[in-house]
């Protein structure tokens, strides 16, 4: 892991002892409560600790709202033929899962078409919206897509089919295309007060002013209230899926769609028993580790209509099959990614100056297609730069590539600049995809190293590690344990909280852990108090640890319980270490 500089977040002042009495938290936690409320207010305060179903922004707000719900309500109405089109990540799958089964309550079927990672790529397809006018499909709705795809939706306009647009990708400097109704909190003319809302995010907005539309009324019929509250299940799992904020309406969706995970449908509960997540592991860490790379792994492995059958699957038995098998695709896609990370880290290695490059970009035939992005985004926190990684079919000039983002630098505008090396482009700020011909690769290079580097430059960008709070090793405890499940749902945007304890002393052996010995633990002590710490996939930091001998150190940690044992004990989990200063 690269080194990253310790931010320590200001004292918010007096409101900290406002907050710890009013809400009759801890000083610590009144504290972290106030670094991440904002604008910071009581009534705010009260939103972050509860969030409400009544803080979500009205559907209507959204520009081109009232087409769209209008316009689907009517394909419903009059039995049109409709299809939603997706994206095969979590994201996509979730968002086509969703409008699927809202238009079933409805008593509509809505038949659904998802692409190929490796034979179309991201976005409408020319051979979807080729078949879709010579099937006479009346409508198509895109879920996490459509914002840049003009030529295939001018296709379908041209040839009498019509396109509801939901998306939440940045439409960058084109103009938008001419779909019927654009749903997308990024567009450029956007009202709409949240720009965060995942793909899914939006689908579920769709779906509520549609079942207004259908009610005839702002007050949603009882069974379509009752659908769309365990459709939050489904809009919480493609939020965390796609790394979104957890703020604002994004913390209201996942908070509420935790808590009916359970119960959603049978597929959510087949995919949970598979992945061993009881009441008590339904956390947006939990989803994110456990449940979504399943999910994922039918798209990266294969085909992603495997995911979306088993999300609306009503058949609890065959939900089982589907979820198995969703589950040795993912053991699959484990190994595979492994194999191809300890390749593309030792082809940066020999190929790159980690000192002096501003990014990695690495590029070799025969990497599956379907893992090269999280092997790009495991590049990027080993290194702490940008990463790129492009695959080439075997004997073919033409690859694919995926790019992810380190904290202040905007990929998307670095792809953008290097447009005129990229065949196709698209993203957003942490995250990119693109396709490259084999004789550019070298000139891409050049000048996503040059794009990445002026914006270091101009930015001022470094690895940073940003702390909460500096305390000392006596104030960690069961409350302040306890406490901190008031941050919940914890995730981007919402970190978990993140402590500095100075002077502290390593006490006893080291341990290496893991069947990788990819882990290791240790003792650490001050003013009488003793932890066990643990850092995961971090060898450097044992490194630190040895250099530093007896001499004391500082650490950066956030406190646990680790329910292996009974009773679970409380240990801390470290992020960082560094020889003290004094």
């Amino acid at each position: 892991m690269a080194s990253a500089k310790w931010l320590l977040k200001p004292n918010p002042g007096p409101v900290v002892e406002e907050i710890s009495e009013k809400f009759g938290v801890s000083h610590i936690m009144a504290t972290i409560i106030a670094q991440r409320v904002s604008p910071l207010a009581m009534e705010n305060v009260a939103a972050f600790l509860k969030p409400s179903l009544n803080s979500l922004v009205s559907p209507w707000r959204m520009d081109d709202m009232d087409k769209a719900a209008t316009r689907l309500a009517k394909a419903i109405q009059s039995r049109e033929r409709c299809v939603v089109y997706g994206d095969y990540d979590t994201d996509g799958v979730t968002a086509c899962a969703l409008l699927i089964r809202a238009c079933r309550a409805a008593g509509y079927s809505l038949d659904y078409r998802l692409p190929s990672r490796f034979e179309e790529g991201y976005g409408i397809s020319a051979e979807f919206a080729e078949k879709a006018v010579a099937d006479g499909i009346d409508l198509v709705v895109t879920v996490d897509c459509g914002t840049s795809e003009h030529e295939s939706i001018k296709y379908l306009v041209d040839h009498g089919v019509e396109v509801i647009v939901t998306d939440h990708h940045e439409p960058g400097d084109r103009e938008l295309p001419p779909a019927y109704a654009i749903l997308n909190p990024k567009r450029v003319d956007s009202s709409y007060p949240f720009r965060e809302l995942t793909g899914v995010g939006v689908a579920f907005k769709l779906a509520w002013a549609l079942y207004e539309k259908l009610s005839g009324q702002p007050k949603v019929e009882p069974h379509l209230r009752d659908t769309l509250l365990s459709l939050l299940s489904l809009a919480a799992i493609g939020t965390i899926a796609d790394v979104a904020p957890l703020v604002d309406e994004n913390r209201v969706i996942v908070a509420r769609g935790l808590k009916t995970m359970h119960s959603a449908c049978p597929g959510i509960s087949a995919l949970l028993d598979v992945c061993r997540l009881g009441a008590g592991d339904l956390t947006a860490r939990g989803i994110a580790f456990s449940l979504s790379p399943r999910l994922n792994a039918a798209g990266r492995m294969g085909n992603a209509d495997l995911a979306l059958e088993l999300l609306v699957e009503d058949d609890p038995i065959r939900a089982r099959r589907l979820a198995d098998q969703l589950d040795r695709q993912n053991t699959e896609r484990q190994t595979l990614c492994q194999t191809i990370l300890d390749e593309a880290s030792r082809e940066a290695e020999n190929t790159h100056d980690l000192v002096n490059d501003s990014a990695i970009l690495v590029a070799r035939s025969g990497w599956h297609e379907g893992v090269i992005g999280i092997v790009a985004g495991r590049l990027s926190e080993i290194f702490g730069k940008p990463a790129a990684v492009i695959s080439f079919p075997t004997g073919q000039d033409k690859g694919r590539g995926s790019a992810r983002s380190i904290n202040g630098l905007n990929l998307y505008q670095a792809m953008a600049n290097s447009r005129e090396y990229l065949l196709t482009f698209g993203g957003h700020e942490l995250a990119a995809g693109f396709t490259v011909a084999k004789s550019e690769v070298a000139a891409l290079r050049q000048s996503f190293f040059r794009e990445c580097a002026t914006q270091i430059k101009e930015n001022n960008i470094a690895p940073t590690l940003n702390i909460d709070m500096e305390i000392k090793l006596s104030d960690v405890n069961l409350r302040l344990v306890d406490e901190m499940e008031l941050l919940r749902p914890v995730g981007q945007g919402n970190p978990e909280p993140k402590f500095l304890a100075r002077g502290v002393r390593a006490a006893g052996s080291i341990q290496l852990m893991g069947a990788q010995r990819q882990h290791f633990h240790f003792n650490v002590a001050q003013g009488g108090m003793a932890y066990r710490a643990v850092v995961f996939n971090n060898l450097n930091l044992l490194t630190v640890l040895q250099s530093a001998g007896r001499r004391p150190i500082d650490i950066v940690f956030t406190p646990a319980l680790n329910t292996f044992y009974s009773p679970p004990r409380l240990e801390l989990r470290i992020d960082d270490i560094h020889q003290a200063e004094r």
